[in-house]
This record gives C-alpha cells, sequence and structure tokens, in this order.
C-alpha cells in the first residue's frame, strides 16, 4: 500500500479536529469507512433540519401520551439530532477507490443507499451464490458499483453496515433510517425477483423518457402489448412493493420530489435481471411512466399499481406549509398491507414516515390488535382523529378483553391529513377504554318513511340513474363502470329517502348539508386524481327546478320569487352528486334524523356500521353521541357513536360502543349545548369525562 494510503489508514481517530473517518478492511476487495460525526452532521444536514423542525410536534404528542397513558409513553424515546449523529454510519468501497481520497482525506460527500429485501428460503432459485461480502449476485454487484458517479461515492447497505451481531447498533439505526434514506445522494432499489425477456429489456430502452419524449403518453405498437404487459406483471408482482421496510426506504426517500424526478443524478435507479445473468437499469420517472400507462393500454390491469401506495399519508406543500401533518393511519393503513417480521418494526416504520422525533423502545409485541391500540394511540396524540372513527362490524379484543379501539372495515389510504392540537378534550387513553369529552344527541331518530318519498316522484318520475365520473384520460371511464358492481335499482330507494330527508328538514338544512359535501367531500375528492371537476349534468336541470319547487315552494303573497340561474345550477350539481356513484357511502341505505335544536333543526344518521353487541338490549338503551374533538371536522368520517350502557359494576356511568355512523348537515352544536345547557326541552347535553370501552 502506498505510504499517503497508508497514513489515512492509520489516521487517528483521537485527533482533536475529529474530521476523518476510520478505515477498516473487508476481506480481499473491500473497506469500510465509519464515519466521524462532523462528516454525518454534513451529509445529513438536510434531512436533521427536518427532524428539528418536528421537536414541538413531538414533545407535544409525548406530553399527550404522559397524560393519558405513562405506560404506553414509556414505550417511546426521543431521538434528536445528538442521538442520530452518536449512532455508528458506515459506508463501503472497493480497494481501488482508496486513492482518491488522498487529497481529502477520508472525509464522504455523497452515498447510495441500496434497497432491496432479505433472502428468504423461498424467494430465489436453487443455486444461486452470493458475491464476497455482499448478500447478493455478482452480476447484482457490479450493477451497483457502476452507479457510483465518483470513486469517493459510498455504498451504504444495511446487512453489511449495520453490527448484525449489535442489538443496540440495530436499534440506533433503525431509529436513523430514515435520515439514511433521504440524505443518500440516490437510492437503488434491487428487483432481483424480475427476469425479463430480451424483447421486454428491448421495449424499456425503446420507451426511456431520455431517448423519447413523453409528451402526452406512449402509444405502443399493437404487437408490444402484449409485452409490456407481461413486463407490467412482473414489475408489479415483485417482491420488494409487499415489504414494509422497503415501503419505507421509498417513503422516506421521496423520489417524487422535485429534485429527485427532474436531476438524472438523484433519481432513484432500479436494477431488474435480464437474460443469462445480465441486469437492466431504469430510472423511477422511467418505471412510473411505464406502469401508470397499464390502465390505458391493457383491459384487465387496475387503475392503481402497488408502486402508487408509496404516497399514502402525503399532503401539498402548501398545505404542510399552513400547518398540515399527512394522516398517521394512512400510513399505517398503507404499512399494514405490506410483510413485516418483526411486529414492531412496522411502529419504527410509521414513526420515521411520518418525521417524528420519537424512537421506539418498548417490549416486543404479540398481536395485531396491540399494534393497532399503540399506533392509534400515538395518532390521537399527534392530533391524527381518525381512530376515533374507525369501526368494524366484529368487536375487537386485546389480550382477551373487549376494547374500546376498532379495526375499519377497509384500509384507507386516502385520509385526510391534521393539524396538531392539545387534545383537551381526552382524558384518559387505555387498553380497554377511552376518557373523554362527548355531546350526546338526546333525541328520537326519526327514520324516512314510505309515505315521505312521494315527492321524489315529481323530480325522479323513473328510477335514479347513475352518474359515472367524467375522466381526464376518457378510456378509463367504462373500466369504473364495469367495475361498479350495483344496479341503479339497488340504489334507488336510498337516493329517495337522501332527497325526501332533505325537503323535510327545509332549506335552511339542504343548503348547510350541500356546503358542509361541497368543502369536505366534493373538494378534495371528486375533484382531485384522475377524475374531471364534478359539473352540473344539463339532463337533470328540470329536476332542479322541481327539487327547488318542493324545497321552497314559489309564493307571491310570501315575497318568495322564483329561484336564480345560480341557484337552479347548484341545486343541479346537487342531483348530479345525489345520482354520483361514489355518492352511496355518504348516502347509505338508511337515513336517520336527528333533532339537536330546540328549534327542532335536524341533522342526518347515515351509513351505519354495526358490530354484535348492537341488538344487546332494548332500543330506549341506545345513546347518540359524538365526541367533542369531531364535532367542526370534515364530514367524510365516522363521527357519531351510538352507545348501549356497559354493564360494569365498578363504573357509575360506562358506555360501549355498538355502532358508528356518519353525521351531515348539523348546525354549531357546541353552542346549541352551550345556549340551551340546563333548559327542559335541550337537545344536546355535553358530557365531560365519558368513559367508554368496548
Amino acid at each position: 500500500m502506498p505510504e499517503i494510503l497508508q497514513h489515512l489508514v492509520n489516521h487517528d481517530p483521537s485527533d482533536p479536529s475529529r474530521r476523518y473517518a476510520i478505515h477498516n478492511p473487508l476481506g480481499p476487495s473491500f473497506f469500510q469507512l465509519t464515519l466521524s460525526s462532523a462528516n454525518k452532521a454534513e451529509i445529513f444536514a438536510e434531512a436533521l433540519s427536518e427532524l428539528d423542525k418536528n421537536q414541538s410536534q413531538t414533545s407535544t404528542i409525548v406530553k399527550n401520551l404522559q397524560k393519558w397513558n405513562t405506560e404506553a409513553a414509556s414505550r417511546f424515546g426521543l431521538r434528536s439530532t445528538s442521538t442520530v449523529l452518536s449512532t455508528p454510519f458506515r459506508l463501503i468501497y472497493p480497494n481501488c477507490d482508496l486513492h482518491s481520497f488522498e487529497e481529502t482525506g477520508l472525509y464522504v460527500r455523497q452515498f447510495l443507499a441500496i434497497s432491496y429485501c432479505w433472502h428468504s428460503p423461498d424467494f430465489l432459485s436453487e443455486g444461486y451464490k452470493k458475491h464476497d461480502i455482499w448478500p447478493v449476485k455478482k452480476s447484482i454487484v457490479d450493477a451497483v458499483l457502476a452507479e457510483k458517479d465518483h470513486p469517493r461515492v459510498g455504498i451504504w447497505m444495511d446487512q453489511i453496515c449495520i453490527e448484525q451481531s449489535s442489538a443496540l447498533d440495530k436499534q440506533l439505526s433503525i431509529a436513523a433510517m430514515d435520515i439514511i434514506y433521504r440524505s443518500c445522494m440516490r437510492m437503488v432499489v434491487l428487483f432481483e425477483d424480475v427476469l425479463l425477456t430480451e424483447q421486454e429489456i428491448q421495449l424499456v430502452q425503446k420507451y426511456d423518457i431520455s431517448q423519447r419524449p413523453y409528451n402526452d403518453g406512449w402509444k405502443f405498437e399493437s404487437r408490444e402489448i402484449e409485452t409490456f404487459a407481461s413486463f407490467y406483471e412482473k414489475v408489479n408482482a415483485a417482491r420488494w412493493w409487499s415489504r414494509a421496510w422497503c415501503f419505507h426506504e421509498m417513503g422516506v426517500h421521496r423520489p417524487w420530489s422535485e429534485r429527485r424526478q427532474t436531476d438524472h443524478r438523484f433519481n432513484a435507479t432500479f436494477i431488474l435481471c435480464g437474460p443469462n445473468d445480465t441486469t437492466l437499469k431504469m430510472k423511477w420517472t422511467n418505471l412510473i411512466l411505464l406502469m401508470s400507462l397499464a390502465m390505458h393500454v391493457l383491459p384487465n390491469a387496475q387503475i392503481w399499481w402497488k408502486g402508487q401506495a408509496t404516497v399514502s399519508g402525503m399532503i401539498k406543500p402548501e398545505d404542510q406549509g399552513n400547518g398540515w401533518s399527512g394522516s398517521i393511519m394512512a400510513r399505517h393503513n398503507a404499512i399494514s398491507t405490506t410483510g413485516c417480521s418483526v411486529l414492531q418494526d412496522r411502529i419504527s416504520i410509521l414513526v420515521n414516515l411520518c418525521g417524528l422525533g420519537l424512537a421506539y423502545k418498548g417490549p416486543p409485541l404479540d398481536t395485531e390488535e396491540e399494534l393497532l391500540y399503540l399506533i392509534s394511540l400515538l395518532a390521537l396524540a399527534a392530533g391524527d382523529l381518525y381512530p376515533l372513527s374507525m369501526m368494524d362490524s366484529q368487536s375487537t379484543m386485546l389480550k382477551e378483553k373487549p376494547t374500546w379501539i376498532s379495526k375499519h372495515e377497509v384500509n384507507d389510504t386516502t385520509i385526510p391529513g391534521y393539524k396538531i392540537g392539545t387534545m383537551e378534550g381526552i382524558h384518559r387513553v387505555e387498553e380497554e377504554e377511552i376518557e373523554l369529552d362527548m355531546l350526546f344527541l338526546d333525541a328520537p331518530w326519526r327514520s324516512i318513511k314510505e309515505k315521505d318519498l312521494r315527492p321524489t316522484y315529481d323530480i325522479f318520475p323513473y328510477t335514479i340513474t347513475t352518474t359515472y365520473p367524467a375522466r381526464k384520460r376518457p378510456e378509463v371511464e367504462g373500466r369504473v363502470a364495469s367495475n361498479h358492481a350495483h344496479s341503479d335499482a339497488e340504489y334507488d330507494i336510498p337516493r329517495r329517502r337522501f332527497l325526501a330527508g332533505c325537503i323535510l328538514n327545509g332549506d335552511m338544512f339542504t343548503g348547510r348539508i350541500w356546503e358542509q359535501i361541497k368543502r369536505d367531500v366534493v373538494g378534495p375528492n371528486y375533484n382531485a386524481g384522475y377524475n374531471e371537476d364534478l359539473s352540473p349534468n344539463p339532463a337533470f336541470r328540470s329536476a332542479a327546478k322541481v327539487f327547488l319547487a318542493h324545497l321552497v315552494p314559489v309564493s307571491t303573497l310570501l315575497g318568495i320569487v322564483h329561484p336564480s340561474p345560480s341557484t337552479l345550477d347548484d341545486a343541479t350539481l346537487f342531483l348530479t352528486w345525489l345520482t354520483d356513484y361514489r355518492s352511496m357511502y355518504y348516502i347509505g341505505y338508511r337515513i336517520f334524523r336527528v333533532p339537536c335544536t330546540m328549534r327542532w333543526d335536524s341533522a342526518f344518521i347515515t351509513s351505519l356500521t354495526v358490530n354484535e353487541h348492537f341488538h344487546d338490549g332494548p332500543d330506549r338503551e341506545i345513546q347518540v353521541a359524538v365526541p367533542t374533538h369531531l364535532l367542526k371536522k370534515s364530514c367524510m368520517p365516522l363521527r357519531v357513536w351510538i352507545l348501549r350502557p356497559a354493564k360494569d359494576d365498578q363504573v357509575k356511568e360506562k358506555w360501549r360502543i355498538v355502532a358508528k355512523a356518519l353525521l351531515l348537515g348539523e348546525p354549531d352544536l357546541l353552542t346549541e349545548a352551550a345556549q340551551s345547557a340546563g333548559k327542559p326541552g335541550a337537545k344536546v347535553i355535553l358530557r365531560e369525562r365519558t368513559v367508554v370501552g368496548g
């Protein structure tokens, strides 16, 4: 070894500058550098700055956890710049790169991070041979090394760079994993189980954005469709998409960010296998463009492919700037569809994806229910209220006891973001029960009777036909209609009940519920993604006139005039929304009108999800309540709790959840509760510190 290189590798780590890395040989062909704190601080600077920005949010979470449940709070430790910089960080190089450090010393500027699936017995073919110190074969190693743009660019791969025999090294590295993948110059993804044919490789090389501009989309030749279908199926079936840690690495790396998408140097590289032990490289941008074409050219392809799940819980930058955070529960729901051999690792993955200054240090978890409880508690402590709205037809048991927390029928990955709050209305959260402030709607439900439907036949004389959303890509519209399983006849009566309820409740209620739906539902959901904005269906204009006539009868005597064109347009849009197949989630199959003011102003309760305890007793026992934290919030989640008295001798007044439902069109219930408190005939009652179990 030349003398100057000998000087580098013998560098004294106790030097006061503490600037340079420590050199360690790894076999005959590679060496490892353990970076100094100063070096880590520089290459992690941007990611550490983000972590520091979230310290206020982290502090609020910790305070809420300690207030509600000290045992659960003790399972989380704080992580900060100092904890990350104290975590060992090692990079690997081929020996031939050591000379490049002659002038700079052992100081690193950039590194690549490898993302791949750990091998299982059934993952790879018999006779698979790992190369040298690497856990992958030589052709993959060669492709990875070729990704280095400069000899001083290091490579980080967990099995080599984390001390596998040290539990502490693993724990510290897991807590810093988001910093590592966010800070790397480029992520390199290994699709070892994707074996392409020569025809598929030629297709990928032909439809490359660097060679062929995308413009409004690539148009395949007819003979290429079959080849593309095969390529799509292989990539979509890659095991990498289904592993929780791979999902984490993609999520924290953010390959969709502007800098990573527009600059070739920072754009993630995917390495796929070809015939005769060859490899093919694809950039992330090219991969997503190709995969997204499937729904336009393959008749049986899903609208969503697996790679799109990585954006779960993301929010717009402008919303983030206004204090919003991406939903914790949306990310959890996405993670829960992936595989993870260590259950509590999902908490670490979630914390990292959300950028929280926390690290899980608690005991191992035994069941999915324990995991759901802890993550729900963490979400509530941050201000994500979605756990209060989750409901399933089967109640949940936690450690063989009923619990207030519920699974949800659908793992929704599109849950809106949240703003961090003090959560003063929640006082205690334990495994079996939660103590919180609730507003009870102390009035009987009113269902929509058959006679109430008569005016709706003036509006829609025949079966109400379903409206399908217009798509930005017209070729997708037919697929949406064909995937829709329910007939117009099945939806006809529920739609009429909703319409009749609006007429019965009057124009003020209808105006209020429509403004709520436009704000919470149409704007952020219907007018997004692949859909064109919801617009009035001209065919419903005559029906809208009849609807308005029933809602506000024209009267010269009372000075009620014909509706203005803008009002008529809005009524037409309302009927268009009513007939949209997506609106059935809000309409439900049963509508209940619940009086909620002393003036008998009502709200709608729809879309009930009940569990097996719903019929455990007389109907007169049932109470309707809304957690105060869910008031003045989006109408999309299930905000109404349907309660029965719990059979518990130890607590004077304790309730159990037997159903949840949507609350639509409500007035200001908190103001009503304050103004009607103590008065006879009050329809809403605020009850603080209500104890609710499962």
